[in-house]
């Protein structure tokens, strides 16, 4: 019920957001990013490798010509080298620096939320990270850019269950769309 609940409060929160920045005349951006994680390190004491596809899509309140906070949505889906999957879908808070107040050229952006576990597929924990990016102006309201950072996650199995909680880092390469 808990999970039922944070789903459909996140989707007013946003509206919320969005309204507020731009009654007050300041810049909302949506970016879309698609990309992978790149195994790193985990606390399993194997050989155990983890890589992973991952998609977000979040908002961006442009806070003055610099600095934004937002919030994200996404999924990561880890695999296993041995074929074991683990699927985590994080909601963050993000913090962004842009050295262009254009919003083009780097960005320098870290994060922070919880993964939560809307299904029996799907697992939770704790999710952070920080990258820098680059992007190019298409047109006024589109740029493309290329990202990369690190991933920390945990995942967390209730105590008790037959599998054991571990984390993990990755490292974070991405396309991204920013919507401006």
């Amino acid at each position: 019920m808990k999970s039922f609940q944070i789903k459909f409060l996140t989707l007013p929160f946003l509206c919320i957001l969005a309204l507020n920045s731009y009654s007050q005349g300041r810049k909302v951006v949506n970016y879309t990013e698609i990309g992978g994680l790149i195994h790193q390190s985990n606390t399993l004491g194997t050989n155990s490798e983890f890589n992973a596809f991952r998609t977000r899509s979040g908002i961006t309140r442009v806070i003055n010509e610099n600095y934004g906070l937002g919030l994200a949505l996404g999924t990561d889906n880890y695999k296993k080298n041995d074929g074991a999957t683990f699927n985590t879908l994080p909601i963050t808070i993000n913090a962004a620096y842009f050295f262009n107040p254009d919003l083009t050229g780097f960005k320098a952006d870290v994060y922070g939320g919880y993964s939560i576990k809307l299904f029996n597929n799907i697992n939770r924990g704790i999710t952070a990270g920080a990258g820098l990016s680059y992007s190019i102006s298409v047109n006024n309201s589109l740029n493309l850019g290329l990202q990369t950072g690190y991933n920390y996650q945990e995942i967390d199995f209730p105590s008790g269950f037959f599998k054991q909680s571990f984390t993990m880092g990755s490292y974070r390469i991405g396309l991204g769309v920013t919507f401006k």
